[in-house]
């Protein structure tokens, strides 16, 4: 695996952008997401909040863009108009990990498929660009059990291959919990299975 496909940006937290196209509101609202189960419990509650409002198009993405896990959804509005330029929209932000609605108030004025695109679109990069972001590390989990006089050069391991310790267990033996890159996971396993030399385990957990 590339190293970066370990490092992707997301939204740090949410974010909201207006804007009126010939009398119809189009309110654009990101949020942080990181399973379809909290992407559609997100969408549910502004559709909940905005009630009155005519058309809740939803687009979300997870995971790094090789992935490109999406979904996206017109809600009602001309096929193509609304979740596919929400979307595209995203993937030119280069975000992801998120949720963008874009709630429509009809106005009275039909703006055509064309109209409609461009507005949609509009809104929600007026959203990603005011979102603010942070990175995220894809990460594997493993628990390590080993004999004390190892730790010294196992904790160097862990230094070069940017492995956290996320818990650790004392007892005759050491028995920590890691957290490290997913491109470093394959590495770090022969290199500590050389290091301990029969006299320790790591595996996933």
């Amino acid at each position: 695996m590339d190293k970066a496909e370990d490092r992707y940006p997301v939204p740090l937290e949410s974010a909201r952008a207006e804007i009126k196209v010939r009398r119809s509101t189009f309110l654009a609202c990101v949020e942080p997401a990181r399973s379809t189960e909290q992407a559609r419990l997100a969408h549910a509650r502004i559709r909940e909040e905005h009630h009155k409002a005519r058309h809740h198009c939803p687009a979300w993405r997870f995971g790094p863009p090789s992935l490109d896990d999406v979904y996206s959804s017109d809600d009602g509005e001309p096929s193509g108009s609304a979740g596919q330029p929400i979307l595209g929209e995203i993937r030119r932000s280069g975000l992801s990990d998120l949720l963008v609605v874009v709630v429509r108030w009809f106005g009275g004025v039909k703006l055509g498929t064309g109209g409609l695109v461009r507005a949609y679109g509009e809104a929600a990069r007026a959203a990603l660009e005011d979102c603010p972001r942070e990175e995220r590390i894809r990460r594997s989990r493993l628990r390590a059990v080993l004999p004390w006089e190892r730790m010294t050069l196992f904790k160097r391991l862990m230094d070069e291959c940017d492995a956290l310790e996320e818990g650790a267990r004392p007892g005759v033996e050491a028995e920590l919990l890691l957290a490290l890159p997913l491109s470093r996971e394959q590495e770090f396993l022969k290199r500590a299975e050389v290091l301990l030399q029969g006299r320790g385990k790591v595996e996933p957990c």
